[in-house]
């Protein structure tokens, strides 16, 4: 904003901005999206901005929060996220942000004289900018977002500029500490739940008892041998060796589009969808998670023999049927899940992969469905426990030549 512009001037542009932020900005379908807009509306009004930086923190276990960078030059704002470990980084220790994120303190540099020892500045004024300034947002936890504006204009910002910058800066904040909240809100959902299922959550689908019919191939997974191994490893190596298996089978579902409903002691309740029609795809999808789950195991069993880390081995349940999928519990203490006489036959599977000493059994109903891509082999009718008659079993054909005594003795543990 030029420094003659009339002051009631000036004040529309500002209520101009104001409004746009807390009215169309802070409906834009991203945060990207609006802080190009906002942007976008600031050089409109004058002020000649060069480059704009917003960060703010998130609540998540690989990220430390994420930025968002828009150029004049450049029709894309940018969005980066930022990794746990970054405070400890000469890029981040060495940045003119790190003060205003951790104590809210202002920053406002020219740049035109040379920037001194802060590698960030210096490499904007090298690219022509000339004045640099930096502001805290509402504070969220222990940190403070923050925005940072820069101009490459002869003799930097002019005071109407940054009067004007700083007037739309609690509309801005409000604006950003909403959008941070709802993002770590949508990220924990999909965290403690799983992505699918974080997303009905923040969608709303929370009433107790709403529920749907799903037709899935259902995976139950357990890992052999864990009483045993919680009983002589210390507390540390029980729950790597837990993590390991879980992160295998979170990997291989997810690959396959499948979703992990969850963790149940040293178990895994893990899903994919049948679309109408297309009980042959989710089958082979089940199946080929099943061999990666298998794959991962026996690689991370060969690292483990040579450092001495626990070996992991596991069985497998598969079946194909309709679940009751949805909102189960107390008012005030629910679970997304899926019930359901198809998740208990995929449980009991798994369970008689110990007697039958195979890491993966099918039921009739997923064999028939898998049929069209490959033909399992046939095991024969077992007991099922809690089914008043004997189920048809079926498993991997690579696995046909049966297991040597020692490893039937290993997967009835």
């Amino acid at each position: 904003m030029s420094p003659d512009r009339e002051a009631p001037a000036e004040r529309a542009a500002e209520d101009a901005i104001i409004r746009w932020i807390l009215t169309e900005g802070r409906s834009a379908p991203s945060v990207a999206r609006f802080i190009g807009g906002l942007c976008r509306h600031l050089v409109a009004a004058g002020v000649p901005l060069w480059r704009a930086t917003i960060y703010a923190a998130t609540l998540h276990p690989q990220l430390r929060g994420f930025g968002w960078r828009w150029w004049r030059n450049r029709s894309v704002t940018e969005e980066v996220r930022i990794a746990r470990g970054i405070e400890r980084s000469a890029e981040y220790l060495d940045s003119p942000l790190r003060g205003v994120i951790e104590t809210g303190a202002a920053f406002d540099r020219r740049l035109d004289g040379g920037a001194g020892a802060l590698p960030l500045l210096d490499d904007l004024a090298r690219e022509g900018g000339t004045e640099y300034i930096a502001a805290p947002l509402n504070r969220i936890g222990e940190r403070f977002p923050a925005v940072a504006w820069a101009t490459d204009r002869a003799g930097g910002f002019s005071a109407g500029d940054r009067a004007l910058l700083e007037a739309i800066r609690p509309a801005l904040a409000a604006v950003i500490e909403a959008a941070v909240l709802r993002r770590t809100a949508r990220s924990l959902f999909s965290i403690y739940h799983g992505r699918h299922v974080g997303d009905r959550i923040f969608e709303g689908k929370i009433l107790r008892g709403g529920v749907d019919l799903l037709r899935a191939v259902i995976m139950a997974t357990d890992l052999r041998g864990f009483t045993g191994m919680s009983d002589r490893l210390p507390g540390e190596a029980v729950i790597g060796a837990l993590d390991a298996y879980f992160e295998l089978v979170t990997v291989a579902v997810h690959a396959v589009g499948g979703h992990v409903l969850k963790f149940i002691g040293d178990g895994v309740l893990a899903i994919v969808a049948a679309e109408e029609g297309h009980d042959g795809a989710a089958a082979s999808a089940g199946l080929a998670a099943a061999r990666a789950i298998l794959a991962g195991l026996e690689a991370h069993n060969a690292a483990a023999a040579s450092a001495r880390r626990v070996v992991l081995r596991a069985g497998i349940g598969l079946h194909l049927g309709t679940v009751m999928y949805g909102n189960v519990g107390a008012p005030d203490r629910l679970d997304f899940t899926a019930i359901g006489p198809a998740v208990n036959l995929a449980f009991r599977l798994e369970e008689l992969t110990k007697g039958l000493g195979r890491p993966v059994l099918a039921s009739a109903d997923f064999a028939a469905a898998a049929a069209e891509a490959e033909a399992l082999a046939p095991l024969g009718r077992h007991p099922i426990r809690g089914l008043s008659d004997d189920e048809e079993v079926f498993g991997l054909p690579e696995h046909d030549e049966g297991p040597d005594p020692r490893r039937r003795a290993i997967e009835a543990e």
